[in-house]
């Protein structure tokens, strides 16, 4: 029997079944699951997705959703792309505050803890203007939980007690919130530590310096008054262990390596100041001030005297905006302020520090409008940014551009929808990667500012419960900024005896394809079926994954099933399972470096979730991931394609308990 076959027959013995075992009894009301309103284009993180990220990462947030994949086995290491593409070249915020992790593209863009989040949405392509500048592939929303989300009417004082255990790597969290409110005032304080040995892949062989070492805290405090909501946001997520020496491979076959030890700390502040309630009418004007910032530290572990690499990447930023509401319509206006800088001071040896800096402003001017009339639904806007950016050797290019996005939403029945969205997006002259920037690099000529185009069109049936839409994307990042390394003759302090320097050339990224969909919900629970089919181009052509470095991946078709059922109001029974087809390899290596195949998956995931009746406040939750220990390297990983690369494997087998206990 095919292994998908199993893997779907194995889900449904854990929730179809369970309806005919619960007509035999009475049973406690239960739950009717409602699909939120189709929205072409985005991904919304449902409730179920959150609690299965909980003690895990963005992985396990995104499982569910095949055109949204997540790479890398650890925390370190995940790079979230959308429908192929990068989220270097998306924008991206927590609670609002622009990200700008740009240290390696061997390693995460952005440190995240699932634990923090109460949502998160994906704005796949078409992204509205006032997503902020760089939108170029779309948008990715994180919001993290505050006290108001979590008390309970007539209730000024909680907290949530949560540990977990999982077998493969014995990996162990704990994770203690705290959330109350004193008249106008509110506060929120998060602190989590996970620990754990190194993870097995499917074949029972150990994938080395993959330990789980992560530590995260949150403080959120937020007061109100005359009709105003003053709200702070402070967090920080820590991975500090030792990692491979590039952390997103296990290691190279022409030459092996020593491990490096790996601190990186992503911190993000915010202030926002605005109405405590929406207001209708003219003036609904919201401020919020915001710093994020990312630090690496790579430091080598088999030298007498250790060489040593670290990096800031940071961002700061202003936004002033105004919402408006006239009737079925809102509209946003405002300006954004976004500073950001990628620096690194390496030691390489010799008694030298090498020290450079590239920094970028950009000053945005948005609106962006929602509504409807009549059986249209629209949201559409405009932005213009002025860009100057810096380069390392004291370089200053100004450049501007305006952005354009339109949506538009035809229900043509109660039942059927028609969509199409379109975007242009000016992008200025990114900053690169902090470990980029050990050697010279000089710009040859001015460069052109990068700026894509965005195209989605769909349709959306959804009738007694059960829900099909089909969409068709393309996205197309013009001038994409490559920096491409190139080695001179003569002795340099800079690397291995000669000199180095890097070039910055342009690219063209395309990704296009397909994203179909089939659900069905019925009382007490929901089955919805995903498929998506992603090709990618680089300057035209079929890239291989070194192409895509910084840019995207090569997830080609991938297929979801997610399920869930609510036996009881006590118990409830789902999982996901993910089959990436297999694949031959793309384009033409340069250097006539050996090449593979991509090879086909199943991953499985299920789980129980049980509250018992007597203990109300508590939720027991057991899984076991990768159910039929599949052995397999992630679609989304680097280097699958090659053979001198040995990739990062995903865990096999793990069972898993997670115990929430609020109070």
């Amino acid at each position: 029997m095919p292994k998908f076959t199993r893997a779907v027959l194995a889900l449904s013995t854990a929730t179809l079944p369970t309806i005919v075992q619960a007509q035999q009894i009475t049973l406690d009301p239960i739950t009717l699951y409602a699909t939120d309103e189709y929205v072409i284009g985005q991904v919304e993180v449902d409730e179920d997705d959150l609690k299965a990220a909980e003690n895990g990462g963005l992985a396990d947030l995104f499982r569910s959703e095949p055109g949204v994949s997540v790479d890398g086995g650890i925390a370190l290491t995940e790079r979230v792309y959308v429908n192929g593409i990068d989220q270097e070249q998306m924008a991206v915020t927590i609670d609002g505050a622009l990200q700008n992790n740009r240290m390696w593209h061997h390693t995460t863009t952005n440190l995240i803890d699932p634990g923090l989040l109460k949502a998160a949405r994906v704005d796949a392509g078409v992204a509205p203007a006032d997503a902020g500048p760089d939108a170029l592939a779309g948008s990715i929303e994180y919001e993290t939980k505050s006290a108001l989300d979590l008390l309970e009417d007539g209730q000024n004082f909680g907290g949530k007690l949560t540990t977990g255990y999982a077998s493969n790597g014995e990996r162990a969290t704990g994770a203690l919130t705290l959330y109350g409110r004193q008249g106008p005032v509110d506060a929120l304080l998060y602190a989590k530590r996970a620990t754990g040995d190194d993870y097995e892949g499917g074949d029972g062989k150990t994938v080395k310096y993959t330990g789980a070492d992560l530590s995260s805290y949150m403080v959120k405090l937020g007061a109100e008054a005359n009709g105003w909501r003053f709200e702070y946001g402070g967090m920080q997520v820590q991975d500090d262990s030792l990692r491979p020496f590039r952390p997103n491979v296990t290691d190279y076959t022409y030459r092996p390596s020593a491990p490096r030890y790996f601190d990186m700390t992503q911190t993000t502040h915010t202030l926002k100041v605005g109405r405590s309630e929406a207001a209708e009418g003219l003036f609904n004007p919201e401020l919020l001030l915001s710093s994020s910032e990312g630090k690496q530290t790579a430091e080598e572990v088999s030298s007498d005297d250790p060489l040593w690499t670290n990096a800031v990447s940071d961002t700061k930023s202003a936004i002033l905006q105004n919402h408006s509401r006239f009737g079925q319509t809102e509209v946003t206006a405002g300006i954004d302020l976004h500073n950001r800088t990628s620096s690194a001071d390496d030691y390489w040896g010799s008694g030298a520090i090498h020290g450079f800096q590239e920094e970028s402003h950009n000053t945005g001017l948005f609106v962006q409008a929602r509504g409807s009339a009549g059986q249209f639904d629209f949201s559409s806007g405009l932005r213009y940014d002025w860009n100057r950016f810096n380069g390392t050797q004291g370089e200053e290019f100004k450049t501007d551009g305006a952005s354009a996005n339109a949506n538009v939403t035809w229900n043509a029945t109660d039942a059927l929808s028609f969509d199409a969205g379109y975007s242009t997006v000016f992008g200025g002259i990114p900053v690169d990667y902090s470990f980029n920037q050990w050697a010279p690099h000089p710009f040859s000529e001015q460069p052109r500012p990068t700026r894509s185009q965005n195209m989605i069109l769909g349709a959306n049936w959804s009738q007694n419960g059960t829900t099909i839409n089909a969409e068709y994307f393309r996205t197309k990042v013009g001038n994409a900024r490559d920096t491409a390394s190139r080695r001179t003759d003569g002795p340099s302090p800079y690397y291995n005896g000669h000199a180095y320097y890097f070039i910055s050339e342009a690219k063209e990224i395309r990704s296009q394809g397909w994203r179909l969909s089939l659900g069905q919900n019925w009382t007490g629970g929901s089955a919805t079926l995903r498929y998506s089919d992603i090709e990618m181009e680089v300057d035209g052509k079929a890239p291989t994954s070194l192409d895509l470095q910084g840019f995207g991946t090569i997830p080609g078709r991938v297929l979801t099933l997610d399920a869930r059922h609510q036996v009881t109001r006590d118990l409830t029974f789902g999982g996901v399972i993910e089959h990436a087809f297999g694949m031959s390899h793309q384009g033409v290596d340069p250097d006539d470096e050996p090449r593979r195949d991509f090879e086909a998956y199943t991953l499985v995931n299920v789980y129980g979730e049980y509250k018992p009746a007597r203990y109300e406040n508590l939720t027991i939750r057991a899984e076991i991931n990768n159910l039929f220990d599949e052995d397999y390297v992630d679609r989304a990983s680097f280097g699958g394609d090659y053979e001198f690369v040995i990739p990062q494997k995903e865990p096999g087998r793990s069972i898993a308990l997670t115990a929430n206990f609020t109070f």
